[in-house]
């Protein structure tokens, strides 16, 4: 008997396991955890509401696309990490294209937490174009750099998508500088003369008329005062890098990622800055720790360079003094190019997609969000000066409209980045360690402007750092 009983539970267990695995937990919710602020983030549920009554009418599908809030980039970081030790991590994510390339190095096996986005896109019934519900166009339309972003990481593949972009733009306090430029250069005797010579300043023309300013304007008892501003550290020495083709990060013969910036053009570069810097020309968020926003609105400086993405925060109250837009002055008039900042999307195998649609389905969402109407849209009601990633919104009305409105700033900004800027957009190399190479060479200047370091020790501890996190 006892052996009669033993082989009826022994004769059971496959059973057991077959219930087991019919019975695991599948929740259907595809999340997408997000750093927007509430008005980008109101329109993004207009738009997933939306979408999720195209799918339901076109395909018969019930979806339900959740978005959560997870604050600041790090704090997405930080938080996407922590979820794929869990098996928690979402199926959309906004993320740097640095963090992107974080979450690749994360994986054992290619695809285990990233999803390729190109078995998608070159498939002749799903791909971008093919599903004219979505309302989506050929990826030939996206902004070419936004574009090639998603493909930057050292692997075949293309891992991210291009949601909403920004840049960086001058702000200048056109009540004061305008009659210092009439009074540098006579010849510019009429207000379009004026703000075409700023709108086409290469660095060094800017910092010599920050010279006249420096010696010529009183600023009425301010207790610090520049004439210019950067917001960010790390863009200035990034994008001077770019265009005037100082090597800064690269990847070698296996696709490994490589610190460059070490170099003897860079320590010159450094040099200059520094010089310009103790001159009292122009001071820097890493030097302050307060954005040029703060400066600017109270004329404590007259140009601030900042993202495109915060022209609201250079209006001063009240209105007190007129805001002159324009693109950054060139660091190499031969080659502008621009940095490219704001919001990229990310498509993560989630924990329980264990048959891949959720990743599918958000593959599909993100088609719908860059889509030619619903990009313009999304760009202009979120109202945070973000910019389109679709040439082709450059050419709606709508778009034409609202950048023609000289009343607002964020519309006076988005005509400087479609006219003026036209695409001239860099990427650099995105590899695990690539992010804290940004922070580390604007740590340079900061640690070099306020004599912390040395160039040559400044160059040496970002080096250094920068290679312990790769």
């Amino acid at each position: 008997m006892k052996h009669a009983k033993l082989l009826s539970m022994v004769a059971f267990l496959p059973v057991l396991g077959g219930l087991a695995s019919c019975t695991r937990t599948v929740d259907n919710t595809i999340y997408f955890w997000h750093t927007c602020g509430q008005t980008v983030a109101a329109e993004l549920q207009n738009r997933i509401d939306e979408f999720e009554q195209l799918v339901l009418k076109n395909e018969g599908k019930e979806i339900n696309i959740k978005l959560s809030y997870r604050g600041s980039y790090d704090d997405i970081l930080k938080a996407v990490r922590t979820a794929f030790s869990a098996g928690k991590q979402p199926t959309l994510a906004i993320a740097y294209p640095d963090h992107v390339a974080e979450y690749l190095a994360s994986e054992n096996t290619p695809g285990q937490y990233v999803v390729d986005l190109s078995k998608y896109i070159n498939d002749p019934e799903i791909g971008f174009g093919k599903e004219a519900w979505i309302g989506d166009g050929d990826t030939s339309d996206f902004v070419e750099a936004f574009y090639e972003e998603g493909s930057s990481y050292g692997r075949e593949g293309i891992y991210s998508l291009p949601l909403m972009k920004s840049t960086e733009v001058m702000y200048y306090n056109k009540s004061i500088v305008l009659p210092l430029v009439t009074e540098y250069k006579p010849e510019l005797d009429t207000t379009q003369k004026a703000e075409d010579w700023i709108a086409n300043l290469s660095w060094d023309e800017f910092m010599d008329f920050c010279y006249y300013i420096k010696d010529n304007y009183n600023p009425g008892g301010v207790s610090d005062f520049w004439p210019a501003f950067y917001d960010s550290d790390s863009n200035m020495y990034i994008t001077a890098s770019m265009q005037d083709n100082i090597p800064f990060l690269g990847y070698d013969s296996e696709n490994n990622g490589e610190v460059l910036f070490n170099n003897p053009q860079a320590k010159e570069m450094v040099q200059q800055f520094k010089t310009w810097y103790d001159d009292g020309l122009f001071s820097t968020k890493g030097v302050t720790g307060k954005y040029g926003s703060n400066y600017f609105t109270n004329i404590s400086c007259l140009f601030d360079i900042g993202s495109s993405g915060g022209a609201g925060y250079n209006y001063p109250a009240g209105g007190s003094f007129e805001v002159g837009i324009c693109k950054v002055p060139a660091f190499n008039k031969d080659n502008r190019l621009y940095v490219t900042q704001g919001l990229t999307a990310t498509v993560l195998k989630a924990g329980d997609d264990y048959d891949g649609e959720k990743a599918l389905y958000g593959y599909k969402f993100l088609k719908y969000l860059t889509s030619t109407d619903v990009n313009t849209e999304l760009c202009i009601n979120g109202s945070e000066g973000y910019i389109p990633v679709r040439q082709s919104c450059y050419e709606t009305d709508l778009f034409k409209d609202f950048s023609s409105n000289t009343s607002l700033m964020v519309g006076q900004v988005a005509n400087i980045v479609a006219s003026e800027i036209q695409g001239n957009y860099f990427n650099t190399p995105c590899f695990k360690g690539s992010a804290y190479a940004r922070d580390a060479v604007g740590g340079i200047l900061s640690q070099v402007f306020t004599n912390n370091r040395s160039i040559d020790e400044a160059f040496t501890f970002a080096e250094n750092e920068t290679k312990n996190q790769m």
